[in-house]
């Protein structure tokens, strides 16, 4: 019986779908969270439906880069949206 209800407690700590918090920092990466383009190495931040992420130019002879999952990423408009921002910390602003 004991065991059973560890068991139970186990699976119920394992089942969310919350991403674990962030221990990198951005760096300024193609999908990383930004506030402006300052804070991307591309200098374009750009917000899309949930998330707002340093993004650059693609086109069909410069298609975009994977995302740190190694997902294929959109190229939409001329612009690289991918379906998440990466999971990084985005510094604090002063």
């Amino acid at each position: 019986m004991r065991s059973a209800a560890l068991l139970v407690i186990v699976i119920a700590a394992c089942s969310g779908d919350e991403p674990p918090p962030a221990q990198n920092n951005c760096t300024g990466a193609a999908y990383d969270k930004c506030n402006d383009e300052h804070d991307c190495t591309s200098m374009d931040c750009r917000p899309f439906a949930t998330i707002q992420v340093c993004t650059q130019a693609c086109s069909d002879t410069a298609p975009c880069p994977n995302d740190e999952m190694g997902n294929a990423v959109s190229c939409n408009s001329g612009v690289c949206q991918p379906a998440a921002a990466n999971n990084c910390k985005l510094a604090a602003t002063p």
